[in-house]
């Protein structure tokens, strides 16, 4: 696997697990019993697909930005783990609308007594704008540091293939 599809991997994977880790945390703080999180796992994990996709395509576009740019220039872990993360929470809210509406649409389709779409559109933006509040209060720090880590295996990695190009090491 390319160093560029191992960090994008990487940053989905370490999203998907951080937004699970808040919701255990945030059940667990609030006192709930545990036999009432199953129902609430529904819909409080739904936006783990979109923190996935948004923490893949930002780390995507940061590896993007960072070939398509001058080779002279240096970039740092944490530079590159900033960049990610700050795209990352920019594209935030508009995955998980993207994932409301899906699901929203499955449940018109599936649903013995479905809603309308209308009374959903309703609140889809107020969960949005949860989402990343939630998000940036609790996932800020460890996506952080998380994705310094994951930048930091990638500089390391890519810097090492350059170096065996320049110096003649055959692949």
């Amino acid at each position: 696997m390319s160093p560029k599809a191992a960090l994008t991997l990487a940053s989905a994977l370490t999203a998907a697990a951080l937004v699970t880790i808040a919701y255990v945390a945030i059940g667990a703080m609030s006192g709930a019993p545990w036999s009432e999180w199953p129902s609430n796992a529904r819909s409080a994990l739904g936006i783990a697909p979109a923190a996935a996709m948004t923490a893949g395509l930002a780390a995507w576009l940061v590896v993007g930005w960072r070939e398509g740019a001058d080779l002279d220039r240096k970039w740092t872990p944490i530079g590159m783990a900033f960049k990610t993360v700050a795209l990352a929470f920019l594209m935030f809210p508009v995955f998980v609308l993207i994932c409301l509406m899906i699901a929203e649409l499955l449940d018109q389709v599936f649903a013995a007594a479905p809603g309308t779409f209308r009374e959903a559109w309703v609140w889809m933006p107020s969960i949005a704008l949860y989402a990343l509040i939630f998000g940036v209060m609790l996932g800020a720090l460890p996506a952080l540091a998380a994705e310094f880590f994951l930048c930091r295996r990638y500089l390391r990695l890519t810097t090492k293939n350059l170096s065996d190009k320049y110096n003649g090491a055959v692949d």
